[in-house]
Formats: C-alpha cells, structure tokens, sequence
C-alpha cells in the first residue's frame, strides 16, 4: 500500500533537501513546492534558489513546483518590518513569516495538493500530548541548530499538519546524508541574516521602500541631555554601541528608542539590564491558555540563552516576565519564547521593560 502524499517546503538549501530525499525513500508521494517571496535582491528564496531547488526535485525525481507568494510576504512580512522599526521597535520577520507565509498560505496550498501534511527543514520536533491532544513542539536535537523559537507562533491547526523530519538529527548528519544521496546542495552555505534585506543593511533598505531617507533626531543621555544628532531612528536598536557618531570619553549604547520625539537614547552598558518586562499578543502552544503564575525559562532573541522566570499573566492579552536575575537587552519588538524544559510553552512580543515595583 503506497504512503500518503506530503508537501515539502522546499527552499533550494540543504536542510530542506535532505527532507524530501528522506521522505521519498520512506516510500512517500513528495511533492516540492518552492515560495518565490521577494525581489532578485533577496538572500532567500531568490532566483538561485529556486534553480537550487528544482535541480533537487529533478535528482529524486519528484513533481515541483514554485508558488508566487510576493503580494502576501509583502502584507504579512515586509510592511510589518518597515512599520515596526518606524515605532522604533525591533521586528522579528522570520516568526511572522513562519506562521503567516509558510505554515499559512504555503500550508493551504499543500492542502489544496491533496497533501495531508507539510514537511520542512527545520531543526525542531513535534509530538502529541496524550492527555491533553495538543501538538506540541519542542527544541531540535542540536541546541546550536534548534529553530523552535522562531517556530513558537505556529497555531495548533499549523502544528497538526507538520512534520519536521530532521529534527533528531545535527547538521553535520544532514550535511553527510545530502552527499549520501548526492544532492546538488550538499554543500551549500546558509545566510545567517534577513532573507529579504541586502547586504547595504536594514535603514538604506527601508530608505529605498519608503521612498526617502528618514528625518535626523536628537541623541540624549537618561538625563534628556542632547549629545548630538542620529541620522533617522530606524538605522538603531537596543544594545547598539557602533555607529552612534557621538564621543563622549566612554563607551555608549543605544538603551531606549522615542519613536513619538524621533529620539535615540544612550546610557552605560549598566542601564542595558533589567529584570521584567511586559509582553502582548501571547500564542500557546503546549497550553490553551495561561492561568496562573508559572515557572519557566524564557527566550528573548535568538541568539539569547534561555534563563529562569516567572511569568504571570495580566488580562488584556499581556503577560508579565520576570527574570531570576537581570538580562541584557531586552528589546521592544523581538519575540520572548516561553519553555519548560524541552517543550516551548508560548510566545508573545516584548512591549517594555518595567521595574519590579511597577503594579499593574
């Protein structure tokens, strides 16, 4: 009896690669579906890519095909990128565009395929609780690898209709497993940035979308003195020493961003920790929802260690956290990834920072 027809997600990289060759050998009827998501400037998904991807289809011999998604990565993704570093926030793409693009719009068309799930190349598992029913989602084997933090947005609905296939697996296991099946890709390099921002960097990029360069502001220390002048604030964000274009005799770091007065804030690295802070729009995933005051480890940015908290909720679609001890640039805009043990609990986005007396 043949297996069942599974949609790859197929990104012309090597991760991704390896999961459709694994699944056409477990004898599965693979399709390959590529995203062509931006313009020729991007880092992903570009036009290389999608070569990259159906030269794979054509060496394990399975249908591919490239879905033009632009008009939605736009909406979804783009203007909330522009928007947010606008409001002097700093945004976190890659987990809306994971569960807007590709566990959304890329998911409904696998669907359409008569495919019964998605699979990709994401180092991350997913399980069911048996007494509960809900997915779960939990870190990839390898802690340097692990991509659940950027997958802790994806809905029940996403998680039911997902495979991960390399999640057990490290990358010099995929790596060898691709020049096992001779794929095209087996050593190709990974881009480590934002997929659609070109290496002129993020302001000159959002110039371009907008039109024109952002107005000049005022640079201020903590006691509202003016220090000098910043070139637009969506070129800074919280923790940024270089490129401040101030001197002061010490080093200065961007610690607050006053999208209202169009001003950059600088301090010691000192005033960079703190304890809590305040999050909104929480999505959860173990749980339906949170009730009560709950121990945790939590996640600031990517490349932060998980370190123990409270959190607690506060109505309102809020929760606050509050560390064990102070972390260093909590940032307004960046998503806080809640876990408990190997198993992520939630999400929601970083609002502020707050002091432990603060009552709300």
């Amino acid at each position: 009896m043949s297996k069942p027809r599974i949609v790859v997600g197929m990104s012309g990289g090597v991760d991704s690669s390896v999961v459709a060759a694994i699944l056409k050998n477990q004898g599965y009827d693979v399709v390959g579906l590529t995203m062509r998501l931006s313009t020729s400037s991007s880092r992903c998904c570009s036009e290389e890519d999608v070569f990259d991807a159906r030269r794979v289809a054509q060496a394990l011999g399975i249908p591919h095909y490239v879905i033009p998604m632009h008009e939605p990565f736009r909406e979804q993704v783009i203007d909330y990128f522009i928007k947010e570093y606008e409001n002097g926030r700093t945004p976190n793409p890659c987990a809306v565009c994971n569960r807007t693009i590709k566990f959304g719009v890329l998911l409904d068309k696998a669907l359409e395929l008569g495919a019964g799930q998605i699979a990709t190349g994401h180092y991350a598992m997913i399980d069911q609780d048996p007494e509960t029913g809900r997915f779960q989602l939990r870190r990839g084997k390898e802690s340097g690898k692990d991509q659940s933090y950027f997958l802790a947005r994806l809905s029940q609905r996403a998680l039911k209709h997902t495979l991960f296939p390399i999640g057990t697996y490290s990358k010099s296991e995929i790596r060898n497993m691709a020049e096992q099946h001779s794929l095209p890709v087996a050593q190709k390099s990974e881009s480590q940035e934002v997929c659609f921002v070109p290496e002129t960097g993020v302001a000159p990029y959002i110039e371009a979308q907008k039109g024109g360069p952002f107005p000049e502001g005022e640079i201020r220390n903590k006691a509202g003195h003016v220090l000098g002048m910043h070139r637009g604030i969506i070129g800074y964000t919280i923790g940024q020493r270089k490129g401040l274009g101030i001197a002061l005799g010490k080093p200065a770091y961007v610690i607050g961003l006053d999208s209202k007065t169009n001003t950059v804030i600088v301090g010691d690295d000192i005033d960079l920790f703190h304890q809590a802070f305040v999050a909104s729009d929480p999505v959860w995933v173990s749980i339906e929802a949170l009730d009560q005051e709950t121990r945790i480890h939590a996640r600031i940015r990517y490349m932060h260690q998980p370190a123990s908290a409270t959190i607690q909720p506060l109505g309102e679609g809020k929760v606050k956290v509050t560390f064990d001890t102070p972390q260093r640039a909590i940032t307004p805009g960046q998503l806080a990834v809640f876990y408990q043990e190997d198993r992520v609990l939630g999400s929601a986005w970083i609002d502020q920072t707050v002091d432990n007396d603060v009552s709300f």
